[in-house]
């Protein structure tokens, strides 16, 4: 009688690690992951706006018991962000736990949750060894270390994403006690970030496709009135922008540019894949991004695809989830694309990548098919050991930096000049000012003054109409990018004698400007070429203040 051919040692070896008690791999790759999430830390905030948006949402649960705009001083109802992330926040503030360093540290949190959970819903999918490296990948990688430090929902989203993923993996039709939970995290996905969608209808189809009549009814019952609930009061609300506005926005920072038509879904459904393949993948991984770099992301689509294919013989949750979310990435404004999108997919796209290869090297050789997955693995920890390292040696610094009294030490300087300012004018002007800037949710945060984006627009009566609006006397001329000086600097060349100088340190840096709001919208425009010379304000611009409270602290 033949007897079995043995597998070779090496491949053996990796058999009995990928095989470990799923305990204890979870365990390390917990530890691995926040142990590099804290040596790679970075104190300063996330200087996007949107976190600053989260917080003051909060701030509103908290003392408004409402779900205000409490940065705009109007304090119109919000309807664009759902509310669990800012739930999460105010429940940290009511624990005093009200500075950024605070806060990030529960993103840690949410973030080593979402590796662990990864894993596990690889596990259950059966693919121990897969699922070893991905998990790996995932504790590791650069790009998810550093969205780890955002103060945003995105890692949330993930982790409730994969929470929900886990438990409709093989879920047994009697297993009440695995479907309440992948209800629950079901609903906290959808109302953390909207782009939760695409798991509602993944886990409606999964479950009509499986004729779970009952748990589809369950499901539905549960999601559909809280939806519905949720788009009526965006609907009779008059908030800000929605994301429906902005989806049909050709560039939502260049309203000049109009709406988008249905054959620009296709440019930009065009420009996003270019951008998830060749940048966004290959830094999520790695860190960083050139020529070759892109290769390993066409790589890993192409066997993300194989592999995904390959799951539709018995499709679960997660196979119907996985289009549905890269679609919507795609078809999202191509200038809001980024690593923070992709990843709630990302354990996916490696898990299909995972068993692309596998099959691929399985082709060629059985036994060594599991080698070829632990190869690829420490390949990608090749590529991206520089910029971990790399990560490491920036958060020791700026972590130094932070102890020493210097927060903000490690932003660029145009970030470190806006704060700098934000800070000068909470003890500066007068509490009931009204600031438009073009972070206005971070300068209220910083400042505690209410304020508005100034409009993006070149025409001065429009400006001074927004201000009037508003109730605005005091602009920032700032440095951040390039709005300012496309729309705020023409609007003031135009018109010198419509604002006057409150402070501002040297001509190279951001400025407060005051609003003469009594100017003519229609006097005559300045002279093409002229030097702009502003005054100073008059003393009744500025009075002192007792300094407001910050809404978070250092």
């Amino acid at each position: 009688m033949k007897q079995p051919e043995r597998a070779p040692v090496g491949v053996a070896f990796l058999d009995r690690i990928a095989n470990a008690p799923a305990l204890n791999t979870v365990l390390v790759l917990v530890a691995v992951h926040v142990l590099l999430c804290l040596l790679s830390f970075m104190p300063a905030p996330f200087t996007g706006g949107d976190n600053a948006g989260y917080m003051t949402l909060a701030n509103s649960l908290l003392h408004e018991h409402k779900y205000l705009e409490l940065y705009d001083p109007a304090h119109p109802a919000h309807t664009q962000y759902p509310p669990v992330f800012p739930l999460i926040i105010a429940l940290a503030f009511s624990l005093s736990i009200k500075s950024w360093v605070g806060l990030k540290l529960i993103i840690v949190l949410f973030s080593a949750t979402a590796v662990a959970l990864s894993y596990l819903w690889l596990r259950r999918r059966r693919r121990s060894g897969i699922a070893l490296g991905a998990g790996i990948l995932l504790a590791v990688s650069p790009g998810v270390l550093e969205l780890s430090h955002w103060e945003l929902s995105d890692v949330p989203f993930w982790a409730f994403t994969m929470l929900a993923l886990w438990a409709f993996e093989r879920l047994r039709r009697s297993d009440d006690k695995r479907f309440a939970i992948a209800v629950i995290a079901s609903v906290l996905a959808y109302f953390t970030r909207s782009a939760g969608l695409p798991l509602v209808v993944a886990a409606i189809a999964w479950l009509a496709f499986r004729r779970r009549w009952q748990q589809l009814a369950i499901f539905a019952g549960v999601l559909i009135p809280l939806m519905f609930f949720w788009w009526l009061r965006a609907h009779n609300l008059k908030g800000g922008v929605d994301y429906v506005q902005q989806f049909w926005s050709v560039n939502p920072y260049a309203p000049e540019l109009g709406r988008a038509h249905i054959t620009d879904l296709f440019t930009r459904a065009w420009d996003n894949n270019t951008k998830y393949l060749f940048t966004h993948t290959p830094i999520l991984l790695t860190g960083q991004t050139n020529a070759s770099l892109a290769i390993l992301g066409l790589l890993v689509a192409v066997l993300s695809i194989v592999g995904w294919v390959r799951r539709l013989r018995k499709p679960g949750v997660a196979d119907f989830f996985y289009p549905l979310y890269i679609g919507l990435l795609y078809v999202w404004p191509a200038v809001w694309s980024g690593e923070r999108f992709l990843l709630p997919a990302l354990p996916l796209v490696l898990s299909y990548a995972g068993e692309g290869l596998v099959f691929i090297a399985g082709k060629l050789s059985v036994r060594t098919a599991p080698a070829f997955g632990a190869l690829a693995t420490a390949f990608v920890l090749l590529l991206a050991s520089p910029r971990i390292i790399s990560e490491v040696r920036i958060g020791n610094v700026c972590t130094v930096e932070y102890f020493a009294g210097r927060p903000y030490a490690c932003l660029a300087g145009q970030w470190q000049d806006f704060f700098g300012l934000a800070e000068w004018t909470r003890d500066s002007l007068p509490r009931d000012a009204v600031v438009l800037s073009r972070k206005d949710r971070m300068f209220y945060v910083l400042s505690g003054r209410t304020g508005r984006p100034y409009p993006m627009t070149r025409d001065f009566s429009e400006f001074l109409k927004t201000a009037k609006n508003a109730g605005a006397r005091f602009v920032v001329l700032d440095h951040l990018d390039g709005l300012s000086s496309a729309y705020l600097t023409p609007v003031i060349a135009s018109r010198p004698d419509a604002f006057c100088v409150i402070h501002a340190t040297d001509p190279n840096s951001d400025a407060m400007l005051g609003i003469r709001l009594d100017a003519s919208p229609s006097a005559p425009l300045a002279g093409a070429g002229e030097s702009i010379s502003l005054g100073m304000c008059a003393p009744e611009f500025l009075q002192q203040p007792e300094p407001p409270k910050p809404v978070v602290t250092q």
